[in-house]
């Protein structure tokens, strides 16, 4: 679930391991990955396919084998180049379950989650071997647990997290200073696409929320998440009418209306350009 900022909310395993492993498939109807945040760190790996991902405002073609690593806050989701089929895994942990109070390891995770560092990290078994090979051993692990495997994956993320820090493969947050204003700024518009996106929401409007001119807000809000903001906007109002076809009986007039649109034909147009298929062809994928 993400919440009204933005912020990616899902809990992770159980409250004394709060650790979860994933199996994405981007080609299945209810898939769906806006840009977003969390403060948990992530570790993705594909398996099949191709993904295109936005992270820290650069884009990144990943193929099978690769992995990407990635620790809190960092804005993330699907490019709007992104139209493949993909199946990935992925490990999402809360970093507090590796500190242990007043030991030397507290101070590099303090620093990752309030944001002082951060690591973004795009990697393969051939730019890194023995990288490759932790991350392997740990999605191995969670993906067949077995008694007392906790201490295994609490191994794995100590040894990883320490191979970042011994080799230098974080970066202060020179970036986010400036960029931290436009984090703050950014989950402000995001918000308000949340709350207002059935509404006439305007580019004067979310750049009003962002204290911005509409010039300087186009600007920063396409290289900050390499959309448009009207393309953002569009994708996310797709997105919610997606979810209403499957699990609703509106017809698709109304959750045209439902999600900002007044053209009906520019609200069909714009869903095959997203899904690939006209709204009604979707709503028949619908599990009965």
């Amino acid at each position: 679930m993400i919440n009204s900022k933005k912020q990616e909310s899902l809990p992770r395993g159980s409250v004394s391991f709060p650790i979860e492993y994933y199996k994405i498939d981007t080609s299945e109807p209810s898939y769906d990955l806006p840009v977003h945040w969390h403060v948990d760190f992530e570790f993705i790996h594909i398996l099949r396919g191709g993904y295109t991902l936005v992270s820290a405002a650069q884009e990144y073609e990943l193929k099978p084998g690769d992995y990407f690593l990635m620790s809190s806050g960092i804005l993330h989701g699907d490019s709007p180049n992104f139209r493949g089929k993909c199946i990935y895994e992925s490990v999402v942990f809360e970093p507090s379950m590796l500190k242990i109070q007043n030991y030397v390891t507290e101070q590099f995770l303090d620093k990752l989650t309030e944001g002082e560092l951060f690591f973004s990290l795009f990697f393969n078994q051939e730019t890194d071997k023995e990288l490759s090979k932790l991350l392997a051993e740990l999605f191995k692990i969670m993906k067949s647990p077995f008694d007392g495997f906790e201490y295994d994956v609490i191994s794995r993320l100590f040894l990883i997290l320490g191979y970042i820090y011994k080799n230098k493969l974080y970066s202060t947050n020179t970036h986010y200073v400036d960029g931290g204003g436009k984090l703050i700024w950014l989950k402000c518009v995001l918000n308000l696409i949340k709350q207002e996106y059935g509404t006439q929401l305007t580019l004067a409007t979310m750049a009003e929320s962002a204290g911005f001119s509409p010039k300087y807000f186009c600007r920063v809000f396409h290289e900050t998440t390499h959309f448009t903001p009207m393309e953002y906007l569009n994708q996310y109002r797709i997105n919610r009418a997606a979810e209403m076809l499957l699990n609703t009986n509106e017809s698709i007039e109304e959750i045209s209306y439902l999600c900002g649109f007044n053209d009906i034909s520019y609200f069909i147009k714009l869903f095959k350009r997203y899904k690939n298929n006209t709204p009604l062809q979707y709503r028949k994928q619908k599990v009965v």
